[in-house]
């Protein structure tokens, strides 16, 4: 069922860059909103919240749950969908009613899975009204890799007629779907270009930020870190490439230390690679201690997938030296400082060979701690959204 919240957001960062606000509304399922999940879904709808709200906007939020009806199940069930089957039908006229009732210049939908009321939307809101979509990736993505990827094999020989069917009509609906989308907003630089192919009229990259939370870096060298849902299909391809890598020229006593919830593709790795201790899951402070005793952490993706990593932000916030790929750090930005980047499994595993000596993951740290500082505040980013939103109307 949709939902609304009609007084202002309670997430408030606290970020204004004029008086005068203009009203917006803010759509999203209600899962994202949980704070309680340190999900990479979450963290970037909260970055979209404050920085949205540092751009000028006052915000309400209207919010839905994913429909789990008998009737919607056996229909995904039968013929599945990439867009649309879960979202309840009376959410079009709750968010119109509310647009009306805020007079709200700008309705922001929060993941490109909404971009499928656009139409809808688009026939009954004010013609002043802009929507804008807040993307965290598109779906095509995902499903491409998840085809390519198959039983952790970069071979397209077990494609099926369902992967080229829900493949192609993924594209097609994003296509269709940006003909009625004002604006775009994206989680990299990838994705801007990737939605102007699908013919969006006015794409952004919005870049992440960081809040540093450094933690006490006492690494023991001989530990490497990794943490990261495994049964991510290019997460999951991009360890076992660096392991393959890895295990050829790691020392004795070396170990990758490795946190994340368990799964099939756990218990294989494990089984895989005895380089591997599993810790399963930490909660915050855990992690942050266990982290601290890492040489560094790594970030090995060597495809681009959908959105960005906040795995990333998470190692940058804690200021501990990282190995990562350009697809790794790909939605982040910064002014000084550099990361180490590998462009092959086979360099990344002699950059973090490279890291059990305590002289350069010092000078790595060093680099990091620059990064983490000099990455683009909540404000800057928000003058930004305000800039292009201005110069567009």
């Amino acid at each position: 069922m949709a939902s609304l919240i009609s007084e202002q957001i309670k997430y408030s960062s606290n970020y204004t860059l004029e008086n005068s606000l203009k009203s917006a509304l803010f759509v999203s399922n209600l899962v994202y909103l949980n704070r309680e999940s340190a999900g990479g879904a979450q963290i970037c709808t909260q970055e979209y919240i404050e920085t949205i709200e540092a751009a000028g906007f006052s915000l309400s939020i209207v919010t839905y749950k994913t429909n789990r009806g008998i009737l919607t199940q056996l229909k995904n069930k039968i013929w599945n969908q990439p867009y649309g089957n879960f979202i309840p039908t009376e959410l079009i006229d709750i968010i119109v009613n509310e647009a009306n009732t805020k007079k709200a210049a700008y309705i922001f939908l929060n993941q490109v899975e909404l971009g499928h009321i656009a139409k809808e939307l688009r026939k009954k809101i004010d013609s002043t009204c802009r929507i804008v979509v807040l993307s965290h990736g598109l779906e095509s993505t995902d499903i491409f890799h998840g085809i390519r990827t198959k039983n952790i094999q970069n071979s397209f020989n077990q494609v099926t007629f369902n992967d080229v069917r829900i493949l192609g009509k993924s594209l097609i609906q994003e296509g269709i779907h940006r003909q009625y989308i004002d604006y775009v907003f994206c989680l990299s630089p990838l994705d801007v270009q990737i939605e102007r192919w699908l013919g969006a009229k006015n794409v952004i990259w919005i870049p992440r930020t960081i809040k540093v939370e450094s933690i006490s870096w006492q690494p023991q060298y001989s530990r490497i870190g990794f943490v990261g849902t495994i049964n991510h299909h290019p997460s999951l391809e991009g360890l076992v490439l660096f392991l393959e890598a890895f295990e050829k020229i790691a020392p004795f006593g070396v170990s990758l230390r490795l946190v994340g919830g368990e799964s099939i593709e756990t218990k294989n790795l494990i089984q895989r690679f005895p380089i591997i201790e599993y810790l399963g899951r930490l909660s915050n402070q855990d992690l942050k201690k266990e982290a601290g005793t890492w040489n560094c952490f790594i970030h090995p993706i060597f495809c681009y997938p959908r959105g960005c990593s906040t795995k990333l932000a998470t190692a940058l916030s804690w200021q501990i030296p990282i190995v990562t790929t350009p697809a790794g750090c790909r939605g982040y930005s910064w002014k000084t400082g550099k990361l180490s980047l590998a462009e092959t499994p086979e360099s990344m595993a002699n950059l973090v060979l490279q890291m059990l000596n305590p002289e350069v993951a010092q000078i790595n740290q060093k680099e990091v701690v620059s990064v983490s500082t000099t990455a683009p505040s909540i404000q800057e980013i928000g003058e930004k959204i305000r800039e292009f939103l201005y110069e567009l109307n």
